[in-house]
């Protein structure tokens, strides 16, 4: 109890200090607003199975495009969970409404798309099938399979309307009587749906869903449970389980106050990106293909997937971690060109690596738009360019750096260059692993930094 007590206070400091910031300007509100909506997406549709990357689920929602190669179902729900979580910003900012069961099983009918067969096990273990029906409840018993190998049921189909009900009752009392802390209700409330678990699926990531929306509803940032963290997550819910409710309480106060310091970063001007960003934007490419296959032609589908899957983590994080550079020089610089772009683009914070990289792709298919099979028969080529000049700690000594970061795209293979040496060359059906890239980044920062003045 006195960890909880701690973790609330430092919540409520916080928030404080973030509402002394408030409001934030647009352009930093526009950054944490796209942070939360890709993290939210990305991770409870991971946490539940969905195999979309990081890279691939921003390529989605942010540019309405996809790679093309995963189920569409995958595609679908990722999309349909980002109309959910619009849906319960727009009732959680609303404070005359009052959530109904109705609204949650509208989340949970939103979550899920349409119905589908699943696979499923009878109550003696044998293997079988059933109708999923979105946003009604469960007609069959559910079960989970706990640590110790002991099944443990959740409410019987007969009591969970009324148990909905009661939960929902409760919602509202210790919302109104302001006894509990918001953290204290979102996580019980998280944590009593998921023991009635009245879906037949989707119950995961609408608990979430409603845990957040009474974090929003109190002024707090929505909680992201990290996929990464799927195990924390668990042992902190199946510690509830055998009466410990405290334990998944505090570990939804942890992943709150990580909110809360992405939000306060924001609204100081400083950069929300973090050292697993760049994992989950190539998390993709982890699953290289091991036999060598025989290279494919420069399609639409290559060309968005090395310039999302490649050139979008490898600029954006070598941009990143070279603007942490600057301060140390009088004048520092970054220009991106690419190909298709007649003009060159300074990187002021005004356009993102990732919708110059779309804005490539659309010039790239209205220019063969035509082509058999979406076929891009000539070079394609993006180049970040380098600059500082005058070295502050050492400003009786003259400095100047000036080279360029390269990927280029072939007709068969592409190729990563830096200062005109070549870092990188592959066939197109062998991505880059994130080994790989990070080889690169170190490589060119230590460079930099090498080429200061010693003496």
């Amino acid at each position: 109890m006195p960890e909880l007590k701690f973790l609330v206070e430092k919540i409520d400091s916080l928030k404080l200090e973030l509402e002394k910031l408030s409001p934030l300007k647009k352009e930093d509100e526009k950054r944490l607003d796209k942070k939360f909506r890709l993290e939210w997406n990305y991770n409870s549709n991971h946490i539940e199975g969905n195999t979309l990357t990081y890279g691939q689920t921003e390529l989605l929602l942010i540019f309405d495009k996809t790679t093309g190669d995963h189920e569409m179902r995958e595609y679908e729900e990722m999309q349909a969970h980002d109309v959910a979580i619009k849906l319960v910003n727009e009732y959680a900012n609303d404070k005359s409404r009052e959530l109904t069961e109705a609204d949650v099983r509208q989340w949970n009918k939103i979550i899920l798309v349409k119905p589908f067969w699943a696979n499923a096990q009878t109550s003696d273990g044998q293997p079988t099938r059933k109708l999923i029906q979105p946003g009604e409840y469960k007609k069959e018993p559910n079960s989970v399979r706990l640590q110790n190998g002991e099944m443990f049921p959740y409410a019987s189909p007969e009591e969970t309307p009324a148990k909905m009900k009661d939960l929902l009752e409760w919602l509202r009392r210790v919302s109104a009587e302001k006894k509990l802390h918001p953290v204290q209700i979102a996580a019980q409330l998280h944590y009593d749906f998921v023991r009635i678990h009245p879906f037949d699926d989707s119950n995961g990531r609408t608990s979430r869903l409603l845990m957040n929306y009474v974090l929003i509803q109190n002024g707090f940032p929505p909680v992201i449970i990290k996929s990464a963290d799927k195990k924390g997550y668990l042992n902190a819910l199946n510690k509830a389980d055998v009466g410990d409710l405290n334990a998944f309480i505090e570990y939804v106060a942890n992943q709150l106050n990580w909110s809360l310091e992405i939000n306060i970063k924001a609204a100081k001007g400083e950069s929300i990106e973090e050292e697993d960003d760049l994992d989950k934007e190539i998390e993709v490419f982890n699953k290289t293909i091991k036999s060598k296959k025989k290279s494919e032609v420069k399609t639409f589908k290559i060309v968005d997937g090395l310039l999302f899957g490649v050139g979008e983590p490898l600029f954006s994080s070598i941009l990143e971690k070279l603007k942490k550079l600057s301060p140390s020089f009088a004048f520092s610089q970054f220009v991106f060109t690419t190909s298709e772009q007649s003009t060159s683009v300074i990187l002021n914070g005004s356009k993102s690596i990732g919708s110059l990289l779309a804005d490539q792709i659309a010039l790239v298919r209205q220019r063969f738009s035509n082509q058999e099979a979406g076929l891009v028969n000539y070079p394609i080529n993006l180049r970040l360019q380098i600059h500082f000049s005058g070295n502050l700690l050492k400003p009786e000594m003259p400095y100047y750096f000036n080279d360029s970061l390269v990927l280029n795209l072939f007709d068969l293979q592409y190729e990563v260059l830096f200062a005109e040496q070549r870092l990188l060359r592959k066939n197109f059906n062998d991505f880059a692993s994130k080994e790989e890239i990070d080889a690169i980044i170190k490589n060119i920062v230590r460079l930099v930094m090498e080429s200061l003045p010693k003496e």
